[in-house]
C-alpha cells in the first residue's frame, strides 16, 4: 500500500512483511546554551521528593558542589531524597542538618568523617549501602541505583555541556566516576566555575548527555583534594612494614620487567612505592604499568625510566592531575578500570596491590569501612575490586595501635572478604592466608613467615583484647560485594 509523505513523495508502507512510517515531519535541533542558574536548573531537573541524586567526590574534601546543591535544594522545599554520592568527606559536615530536617533520608555511598560517625549513632531509616567503585559503577548501570538528577562538578564545560576535569583553575584529574550517571541519570546537570568556548577540549562528559549546564564561583579547592597528609612515612613501624612489602613481593618473583601494581595513598603504600622504585632500579627492571589513583611518586618512577605506563581513575595531588593533562591516555573511567559487569577490567592482570586497614582477622577478612568502636568512618573505595584481581593482594597493618588489636578474632565489619586477601603484612610479621599453599611454597625460605593467628595472640596480650563496645539492634548500614551480595551488617553504636 503506497501512502504520501511530508515530501510529497508515495511511499510504500509495506515492504517484504515489514511496516514503515512515512515522514511527516523535520526537526531542527537546538544548538543554543544550556547555561542556566543553579536554582533553575535543579527546579527544570523535575527533582521531586523521595527520588535519588547524584554526585561524584573527586575533590574530595575541597568539594564545594554537594554543599551548595543541597542548600537550594532545601529552599526549593524537596524532602525525603536519596543521596547517590560516590562519597562524603569533612567538608560536607552540613549533610547531617539536612538528614535531621527530614531532606534526606536514605544515603548509598561511602560516608568518610562527621556524617559517617553521626549515622553510627542515629539511624535511617534505611540502612546506609557502602559499595566498590566498581560495585557502584554495577549499580548504576544495572538499574539498582537509579540517579533520577546526576550533578557532574567539572573544572571546565562549555556552554552545551562537554565537561571535563582535566584543565581550569580547580582542575582535579579525570572525571571518572560520573559516566555512569551520566548516562543513565534522568537528568544530567554539569557544575563548572569555568566556561570555555565550544567544543570543550578533553571532553569527558559529552553534550548529548547533558540537560543544562551552571557555572558557580568555585566548585572546590583542588588543593584539598588529598584527604591527610600525602607524605612518605617517618615513623619507623610504618617504614618496617613498607619495606616486608617490598621483600614479599620479590620473593614471589613480581618485581621483574613488565610488572603490573598499585598501591593507595597512605604513609605505608606511598613509602612501599618507594621502595619498590628503588627494588626496579637495582634489578635493572622496568614496570609496565600502575593502575588506580595517581600520585607524584608514581609520576617520578615514570619519569624516571622505571614505569612504562600509567592508568589511573583518580588525581591523589596537583602532580598527579598535570601529568593526566599531559598524558590523557592514561586516564580512564571506573567502568573500564573494575565495573565487575564488564567482560574485562583494567585491574584484572594485577600482579600486586598494597593497601591498608583498620582491622584484619585469623580468616583474612579485611574491615576498611569501621573503626573497632563500631563508628562508620569510611568507604570501601577500589579495595574489593584491587584485591579480587591482583594476584598478589597485600594488606598492612600494626598488630595493635595504641590499646586496640588491629588483628582479631573476627573483624568489626566486612568489607573485604579474606578469600582474596593473600598477605597481611604486620610490624611482627608476614601472615599468608593458608588458602594460597602456593605462595607459601614459593616464598618459604626466602623471607620468614608468621601464623595469623599468632599475630592475633601478640594483639591480644598486648592490649587485653578488643574492647568492649554496645552494638544496638538497628542495622546502620550493610556492606556490599562487588557482585552485590551483602558481607555485613554494620549496626547502631549505643551511647
Amino acid at each position: 500500500m503506497k501512502v504520501e509523505n511530508a515530501c510529497g513523495k508515495q511511499i510504500e508502507a509495506e515492504l517484504s512483511g515489514m511496516s514503515y512510517k512515512p515522514f511527516t515531519q523535520a526537526t531542527k535541533y537546538d544548538g543554543s546554551s544550556k547555561v542556566v542558574n543553579f536554582s533553575n536548573a535543579l527546579r527544570k531537573s523535575g527533582l521531586k521528593d523521595s527520588q535519588t541524586i547524584s554526585f561524584h567526590h573527586q575533590l574530595r574534601n575541597g568539594d564545594y558542589v554537594i554543599n551548595q546543591t543541597l542548600e537550594i535544594i532545601r529552599e526549593l522545599g524537596i524532602k525525603n531524597l536519596r543521596l547517590a554520592q560516590t562519597a562524603l568527606f569533612p567538608v560536607h559536615k552540613s549533610v547531617i542538618d539536612h538528614i535531621k530536617e527530614g531532606m534526606i533520608i536514605r544515603i548509598e555511598g561511602s560516608c568518610n568523617g562527621p556524617v559517617g560517625d553521626y549515622l553510627s549513632r542515629n539511624p535511617l531509616e534505611y540502612p546506609v549501602v557502602l559499595r566498590s567503585h566498581g560495585g557502584r559503577w554495577a549499580a548504576v548501570t544495572s538499574g539498582e541505583l537509579h540517579p533520577n538528577v546526576a550533578v557532574i562538578a567539572a573544572s571546565s564545560a562549555d556552554c552545551r555541556g562537554n565537561a571535563t576535569g582535566i584543565i581550569g583553575d580547580s582542575a582535579f584529574g579525570n572525571i571518572a566516576y560520573s559516566q555512569a550517571d551520566a548516562w543513565h541519570a534522568d537528568t544530567v546537570i554539569v557544575v563548572t566555575d569555568t566556561l570555555v568556548d565550544y567544543p570543550c577540549p578533553f571532553r569527558e562528559i559529552y553534550e548529548g548527555l547533558v540537560d543544562y549546564v551552571v557555572v558557580v564561583d568555585k566548585i572546590g579547592d583542588p588543593q584539598k583534594i588529598v584527604s591527610g597528609s600525602l607524605q612518605l612515612t617517618d615513623d619507623p613501624i610504618k617504614k618496617k612494614i613498607a619495606s616486608e612489602c617490598v621483600e614479599l613481593m620479590d620473593a614471589a618473583g613480581i618485581i621483574k620487567d613488565d610488572m603490573i601494581f598499585q598501591a593507595g595513598a597512605g604513609g605505608i603504600s606511598l613509602t612501599a612505592i618507594k621502595y619498590l622504585d628503588e627494588r626496579l632500579k637495582e634489578k635493572d627492571c622496568v614496570a609496565a604499568l600502575s593502575t588506580g589513583g595517581l600520585t607524584k611518586y608514581i609520576v617520578d618512577m615514570y619519569q624516571a625510566g622505571r614505569l612504562k605506563q600509567v592508568n589511573t581513575c583518580q588525581c591523589f595531588d596537583v602532580d598527579a592531575v598535570r601529568f593526566v593533562r599531559d598524558h590523557l591516555e592514561s586516564a580512564s573511567t571506573i567502568g573500564e578500570y573494575s565495573n565487575p559487569l564488564m567482560k574485562g577490567r583494567n585491574t584484572d592482570r594485577l600482579d600486586t596491590v598494597i593497601l591498608g586497614a583498620t582491622e584484619v582477622d585469623t580468616r583474612f577478612n579485611v574491615n576498611v569501612n569501621t573503626h573497632s568502636d563500631g563508628r562508620m568512618l569510611h568507604g570501601i573505595g577500589g579495595h574489593q575490586d584491587v584485591s579480587t584481581a591482583a594476584n598478589l593482594s597485600i594488606m598492612t597493618v600494626p598488630v595493635y595501635r595504641k590499646t586496640t588489636p588491629v588483628v582479631r578474632d573476627l573483624v568489626t565489619t566486612v568489607s573485604t572478604p579474606g578469600d582474596v586477601v593473600d598477605a597481611i603484612v604486620t610490624d611482627q610479621g608476614i601472615a599468608i592466608n593458608p588458602k594460597r599453599k602456593d605462595l607459601i611454597d614459593k616464598v618459604q625460605g626466602l623471607i620468614d613467615l608468621v601464623s595469623i593467628h599468632d599475630l592475633k595472640e601478640q594483639a591480644y596480650t598486648a592490649t587485653g583484647g578488643p574492647m568492649d563496645v554496645k552494638f544496638g539492634d538497628k542495622i546502620v548500614g550493610i556492606t556490599k560485594y562487588v557482585d552485590g551480595t551483602v558481607l555485613d551488617n554494620i549496626y547502631q553504636i549505643r551511647e
